[in-house]
């Protein structure tokens, strides 16, 4: 059983290791606050108000009735230290009381994990190939409560898996806001990951048996702003972010009954992104995420990205879009890349 208690421990690391190293706090939850798709991870993450490009309800919830045609997304993410990170998302914008009424929905799956762990006991005996995922479901729903105003809502469904029998569920909520000051001007706030946590059991399987527990791992509640103005000439697009971490107070307790308590802390960082149109066709982007504020290293855990999107019009209701991002990861020499389809419709 000792083996077992030891094995189960490297699997906690590397769970929280998942994407742990590329996000502020390494707290639970961290693949879901590294982006979405090649667009989003290409342009540092600045999405938070951008109306004006291929729209994601993971960045903030109202902004889906701004999604003129509707539009599914498809990306793989090729990461390093065997991590994989996949993405798939729909947003449309849509007609309520006969047209009086604009909304919006949402859609998306992002799906990461861990995968060829080599499972040792104390004598270095195999134990067999083992893994872990997260999973986290977004349904997000967003009404133009006035021509300048929409605010939208998000619901969450969190599935993780860390070892056999040892998995968990949560259920969150995203708020959002966008507001247009101009035509070529929109500002943006959200706040993700409202009432999150896994709860981990460990009494009822193989690994601690009646000498297991029950322990909690919150999320942070990430609180984004930002402001995206449209170029002009239809050059393309410029935003900026700044984000605010909301690190939870925990308490935990060993099997000796220590307990270990850390207080509320937040971590400030900022973001800048552009995208622009090289023509009707061909569009390039660059971004920089994470400058943290807190950190004695403002640049420290930066992660600066470049990408470029390329669309054709198939008929006047299709068009069909490729997109790819090359990002750069604090702590690795390898980057985080990631191939993307668009798919439009009317």
């Amino acid at each position: 059983m000792n083996y077992m208690k030891k094995y189960f421990a490297l699997l906690l690391i590397l769970a929280a290791f998942t994407t742990a190293h590329a996000q502020l706090g390494s707290y639970a939850g961290s693949f879901a606050r590294m982006g979405f798709g090649a667009r989003g991870l290409s342009m540092g993450n600045t999405l938070v108000s951008d109306r004006y490009g291929d729209i994601s309800g993971y960045y903030n919830p109202s902004l889906s009735c701004f999604q003129e045609n509707g539009i599914v997304n498809l990306g793989y993410t090729f990461l390093s230290l065997d991590r994989k990170l996949n993405f798939v998302s729909f947003a449309k914008k849509f007609s309520l009381s006969g047209g009086k009424q604009t909304a919006g929905i949402s859609l998306s799956w992002i799906n990461a994990g861990v995968s060829d762990i080599d499972g040792r006991d104390n004598d270095a005996r195999s134990l067999g190939m083992l893994s872990t995922y997260e999973n986290q479901f977004l349904m997000g729903m967003s009404f133009l409560v006035s021509p300048e105003m929409a605010l939208g809502v998000g619901v969450k469904l969190y599935y993780s898996k860390l070892y056999e029998g040892v998995n968990t569920t949560s259920v969150g909520f995203d708020l959002g806001l966008t507001y247009l000051a101009s035509k070529d001007l929109t500002f943006g706030i959200s706040a993700r990951d409202l009432g999150v946590k896994y709860k981990w059991e460990t009494t009822d399987n193989k690994v601690y048996g009646t000498n297991g527990t029950t322990s909690e791992e919150k999320f942070p509640v990430l609180v984004g702003f930002g402001g995206t103005y449209n170029l002009p000439n239809k050059l393309g697009i410029v935003s900026a972010g700044f984000d605010t971490y909301v690190n939870p107070r925990f308490v935990t307790t060993d099997s000796l009954g220590i307990k270990t308590e850390s207080k509320r802390s937040y971590n400030f960082a900022l973001k800048v992104g552009c995208e622009i149109n090289l023509n009707d066709y061909v569009k390039v982007r660059a971004g920089i995420d994470r400058m943290d504020l807190k950190s004695d290293d403002f640049f420290g855990n930066i992660q600066p990205g470049a990408g470029i999107g390329l669309s054709k019009t198939f008929t006047k209701d299709i068009n069909l879009g490729l997109d790819y991002s090359f990002q750069i990861e604090p702590y690795t020499h390898k980057p985080v890349q990631n191939i993307g389809i668009a798919f439009k419709f009317k």
